[in-house]
């Protein structure tokens, strides 16, 4: 039964008839792309179809889509799950959108990513702040402990939710089975951005699941670290804490009603493809990745994050007297490697079941020829101060819905903001809208800037300027 893939023999037994196609899309299985597209697409243009009879509806699925759905539950461990076109950010805004209504609290991490943010906007939710950890020689926020979650818990025991990240974009890992303990005990659910752990269930040296851990919703990008197409991911869930009706409608909110067959079909493949042979395939890569580990840390001048998950590298290179920015650029366009990311201090490596011990060798043999490209000064990471944490005075959603207008940074001191801002690293928003600018936040962002942090959510990505609510 595992062995097949419904959605994609419901499309190939539909193919089979040579149909004549009078519907949409508008290149008519391929035939009216343009050549050269066409010629890159190749027979996959013919996959690309719509909602006809013997295809299914991903909105009310009946047929092969309901199949496959329910195979990617049992195979993922979950008690229900839906394939997700409009990617993680789909699964974000619907977890959000059916725990929340107007005015009802959640628990969100401050590292949280920014489409949680629009979820909370979108429901007119009220966001209740807490912090992860950071790791202060490589400048990352790491994982939520426990303690904090019981601190916020108990603060706030209005809260609807706990929503959380884990794994971190740098494969850092909160204790989710205690976490679940306390926010059920609670009378909360407990909510999951798994985007970066959709691997974690096909080996067992990799992290335990969000299903696994207890909790009721988890997202995860199945086409980040397995092998659906970009912007194909899963939402799971499980338990009876969850209104299933509310949530569907919600998923047909953030979906698009022309859901693309191809990306269907490829998690329906990702999925065959990990219960026939995924741990195989894992196993291998994560040999190549502990081996490739071993070399690296006898490289000098880089040093290794720990991560819970072997197969994420945030490499630090200030010792080599180089930013991340600039180890990215030469590896890029002297080594032919291009890294995830980076940032003033690191760079970020992702592997996956598709690195081999080849791949993985070109990458540190590449990392190795910056060890050794003449003398240079080791930077100092600055010994930044604890982030400031900003006081909201106006609800998320009506901060990001009224006029704003541009100031000098200089001068929003005791304005409310209009956007957020976020220095990386952390990654961790400084500000966010409907919170009120302090002198504290000034003088942090300008001890970031002269350190080469960079920002993100801004209009101005230099944070000269800054948007605030009209008054």
């Amino acid at each position: 039964m595992n062995n097949r893939i419904p959605i994609l023999h419901a499309i190939l037994s539909h193919l089979k008839n040579s149909p004549a196609s009078f519907h949409v899309p508008g290149h008519k299985m391929g035939r009216g792309l343009s050549a050269s597209f066409g010629a890159w697409l190749g027979p996959a243009g013919r996959l690309d179809l719509t909602e006809i009879p013997g295809l299914d509806d991903l909105h009310a699925p009946e047929g092969a889509i309901r199949e496959a759905e329910e195979l990617a539950a049992v195979a993922f461990g979950a008690e229900e799950t839906f394939f997700l076109i409009n990617g993680s950010t789909a699964g974000n805004l619907a977890m959000v959108m059916t725990v929340c209504r107007p005015g009802d609290a959640i628990l969100v991490p401050r590292n949280l990513h920014k489409s949680v943010i629009h979820g909370l906007v979108l429901a007119q939710a009220r966001p209740v702040f807490y912090t992860p950890e950071v790791d202060r020689a490589f400048g990352i926020a790491t994982a939520v402990t426990t303690a904090e979650i019981e601190r916020a818990v108990q603060a706030n025991p209005d809260a609807k939710a706990v929503l959380i990240t884990s794994p971190t974009y740098h494969g850092i890992c909160s204790d989710l089975t205690a976490i679940a303990d306390i926010v059920h005990r609670a009378g909360m659910m407990l909510l999951v951005d798994e985007a970066h752990g959709a691997h974690f269930t096909f080996h067992e040296r990799l992290p335990q699941t969000a299903m696994a851990a207890g909790a009721d919703m988890a997202v995860q990008s199945t086409h980040k670290l397995l092998g659906a197409l970009t912007q194909a991911s899963m939402l799971h869930i499980q338990g009876p804490r969850i209104d299933r009706v509310r949530l569907r409608k919600r998923l047909q909110l953030v979906q698009s009603t022309s859901p693309s067959y191809l990306l269907m079909a490829s998690l329906d493949c990702a999925r065959q493809q990990m219960v026939e042979s995924g741990r195989e395939l894992l196993e291998r890569a994560i040999r190549a990745a502990d081996e490739g580990r071993e070399r690296l840390r006898e490289l000098p001048g880089l040093s290794l994050l720990p991560a819970d998950d072997p197969l994420k590298w945030t490499i630090n290179v200030t010792e080599l007297g180089l930013s991340g920015t600039e180890a990215y650029r030469l590896l890029h366009e002297e080594q032919k490697i291009t890294l995830e990311l980076s940032d003033p201090y690191n760079v970020l490596a992702v592997l996956t079941y598709a690195d081999g011990p080849r791949g993985i060798d070109r990458l540190v043999t590449a990392l190795a020829k910056l060890t050794v490209q003449g003398e240079r000064i080791p930077m100092a990471v600055p010994a930044f101060a604890e982030q400031p944490v900003g006081r909201a005075v106006l609800p998320l959603h009506m901060a990001f819905d009224l006029d704003s207008e541009t100031v000098p940074l200089r001068e929003a001191v005791g304005k409310v903001a209009a956007e957020m801002v976020i220095p990386y690293p952390p990654g961790i928003p400084l500000v966010v809208p409907g919170e009120e600018w302090t002198i504290d936040m000034i003088d942090y962002i300008e001890q970031l800037r002269a350190a080469g942090v960079r920002f993100s959510g801004a209009e101005d990505a230099a944070i000269n300027t800054v948007q605030v609510i009209r008054q």
